[in-house]
């Protein structure tokens, strides 16, 4: 689940044209806002490569967390370069920059990936999806992350009859 964490444009009190903006046009208030959230989008772009990892056998026992987990693969990485976020992540220092144009890439190649490869009964055997996978793995190594296992303590697990199962981290 993914959360904002800014008032609408009616609820705010004040005006952004009182405020000093960035280049991007965040208020320094917003820019700390998304500081302290930091932890939960560096836990997103490592969840995101850590589930490109994954063969069908690994991403089909992710569906309690992730639900649909061949929707949620894309999803995950397109939330995780969210473009705020994601610099936030640098900004922070969490990841150094010098990997920022390898994670850059590896979403575009993610992206160019065909409609029709999106597909389970190509995910283990299809060269593209192989590709992405030891892409994925080689950055992760270069990011010094060992563990391959997927970081669900910020995510909340609630069942179909609504029950919460899980209460994940706020951050």
């Amino acid at each position: 689940m993914k959360f904002n964490f800014f008032k609408s444009k009616k609820e705010s009190n004040t005006s952004k044209n009182d405020e000093e903006v960035d280049s991007v046009g965040f208020t320094k208030a917003e820019l700390e806002e998304y500081d302290k959230h930091v932890k939960f989008y560096y836990s997103n772009i490592v969840n995101s490569l850590i589930l490109y990892t994954y063969n069908v056998e690994q991403l089909d026992k992710m569906a309690p967390i992730l639900i649909d987990p061949l929707t949620e693969l894309y999803q995950e990485l397109d939330y995780a370069f969210t473009p705020i976020l994601f610099k936030t992540v640098f900004k922070n220092k969490l990841i150094d920059t010098e990997f920022r144009n390898e994670l850059l890439n590896f979403k575009a190649k993610v992206d160019d990936i065909p409609n029709e490869l999106w597909d389970w009964d190509l995910l283990d055997t299809n060269e593209t999806w192989k590709n992405i996978r030891n892409v994925a793995e080689q950055l992760l190594n270069k990011l010094e992350i060992k563990s391959r296992e997927y970081n669900d303590e910020f995510d909340t697990i609630i069942s179909n009859t609504g029950e919460v199962l899980k209460k994940g981290k706020s951050n």
